[in-house]
Parts: structure tokens; C-alpha cells; sequence
């Protein structure tokens, strides 16, 4: 039996061979991981705004007003007698929008308005066809949206907006003015408006925090 000794000896693989093995495996890990994670991102905002296309369908449908409306007369009937400045907070649109909106429930006569002697504002109620609308929508009068965020706990709430604040200062074609408008009415096409050039990645956002 040949001595240990004597035995040729074997040349030892390089290590370094295994390392870039592995960190290319890992690498392409993760970035099989970071491409299923954007995906599962796509499909879950597909879903939110899909929600909000069907509510605002449905309120059309049933009751034949705009989401957007529908909401306006939901904070009526949260807060009565709303002059159109608190209404255009509450509902976090411009007073233009808000005056705008209630305009149009006049003329549906779902709103009614005053003018109190010592009150340099209308304030604004709910008449009885109205009331009977809201009350036909109690839970998604707000809309489906904010009805869902607030169900969050306020850890969750919090998150949410770090997350979302963090997706659109990356957004290309972002116009800031957008976060006044209704969401049902930003995803109603208006043929009538320009589309602008995209806007640089990564600018200072103006949405309020």
C-alpha cells in the first residue's frame, strides 16, 4: 500500500470560482424577487383604481349623479350646513371644484342653500331627495378609497403615505395640481386636455404632507 506520503497531491479548487457563483446566483435572486414584487405593486394599484371606475359606474347608474357628487353630499350629510371653503377641505379639493359641485346638486335639487344674516357665506343642507341618496350609500358615500383608508390602523396609514409619497416624486407626466381633483374625475377621460411633456424624475414634490 503506497504511502500517504507519496500520494500526489490534488490541487484545491479556488474558492473564488464558488464566491462569484454564489453572488451571481444571489444577484439574480434578487432581482427575480424585486421584478415579482413590482408586479404584485401593478396589480394591486390595477385593483384600487378598478375600484374606484366601478363605484363611480355604480353611483352614475343608480343614482345619477358623479361619484364626486355623491361624496359632496355624503360630508353634507356628515356636516350640515358646510359652506363651500369647508366643504373644498374636507373634501381636500380647490373651493372652485367644491363650488362647483355644489352648483350642480342645486340644480338636482339634493342641496339646498341659506344665507344667514350674520353669515357673509352660504351654507349648504341636504334636501330630502338628497338625504335619501346618501342614505341609499352610507358606506362608500365618501368613496371606496377613503372609505378603505380609514379602516387602516394609524401605523398603516402612515406607511402608506411614505410609500406612495416615495412612488410619485418618481413619476414621469406628475402634475402636482392633480392631488385637488377627485380621484372619479381624474380617471374620466377629458380628450380636451393637453398632455404636457414628462417631467423630470425625482423633483421636490409639492403634495402636502
Amino acid at each position: 500500500m503506497p504511502c500517504l506520503a507519496h500520494r500526489p497531491k490534488m490541487r484545491a479548487m479556488p474558492a473564488k470560482k464558488f464566491e462569484e457563483y454564489e453572488h451571481n446566483e444571489d444577484a439574480a435572486v434578487s432581482r427575480a424577487r424585486r421584478k415579482e414584487t413590482i408586479r404584485g405593486a401593478l396589480k394591486l394599484f390595477r385593483v384600487m383604481l378598478d375600484a374606484v371606475r366601478r363605484h363611480a359606474e355604480w353611483v352614475e347608474a343608480r343614482h345619477g349623479i358623479g361619484g364626486a357628487q355623491l361624496w359632496t353630499l355624503w360630508e353634507l350629510g356628515q356636516t350640515p350646513g358646510m359652506r363651500a371653503v369647508d366643504l373644498a377641505k374636507s373634501m381636500a379639493v380647490h373651493r372652485q371644484k367644491a363650488e362647483a359641485l355644489l352648483r350642480e346638486l342645486l340644480e338636482k335639487r339634493l342641496v339646498r342653500v341659506e344665507i344667514p344674516v350674520a353669515a357673509q357665506s352660504a351654507i349648504h343642507f341636504l334636501t330630502v331627495d338628497g338625504q335619501r341618496i346618501v342614505d341609499t350609500a352610507p358606506e362608500y358615500g365618501q368613496g371606496v378609497l377613503k372609505a378603505a383608508l380609514e379602516c387602516l390602523p394609524d401605523t398603516a396609514l402612515e406607511q402608506v403615505i411614505v410609500s406612495m409619497r416615495a412612488v410619485t416624486e418618481s413619476l414621469p407626466f406628475r402634475e402636482d395640481r392633480a392631488a385637488l381633483n377627485p380621484l372619479a374625475d381624474i380617471l374620466r377621460a377629458r380628450p380636451e386636455e393637453s398632455v404636457s411633456r414628462p417631467a423630470p424624475k425625482l423633483r421636490p414634490t409639492n403634495l402636502e404632507k
